[in-house]
């Protein structure tokens, strides 16, 4: 029933964030995605203050499809996260 979805989680290291090296790893994943496992539905999750995450998630077609409050533990803190997906409608 969800062979037609995949989940994503990444991660770039500080000192090479700000260099394109997310848009690669991203770009590789989704191609990945698209052309080798013919996935309808890529999935991730996202600190919902990541703002330069989200931007990158956003060029690549993710969509905001949920908060969930309170989620995770950060540096001692609960923080949110976004749920978001890219979905790629197959060709009628």
């Amino acid at each position: 029933r969800r062979s037609h979805a995949g989940s994503l989680g990444m991660g770039v290291a500080v000192a090479w964030q700000g260099k394109g090296v997310g848009s690669k790893l991203l770009a590789a994943a989704l191609d990945v995605a698209d052309n080798w496992m013919n996935l309808q539905r890529v999935e991730l999750s996202v600190y919902a203050d990541n703002e330069a995450a989200i931007g990158l998630y956003q060029k690549f077609g993710f969509e905001t499809e949920g908060l969930f409050r309170d989620y995770a533990v950060r540096d001692g803190r609960l923080v949110d996260t976004l749920s978001m997906a890219r979905l790629r409608r197959a060709s009628k």
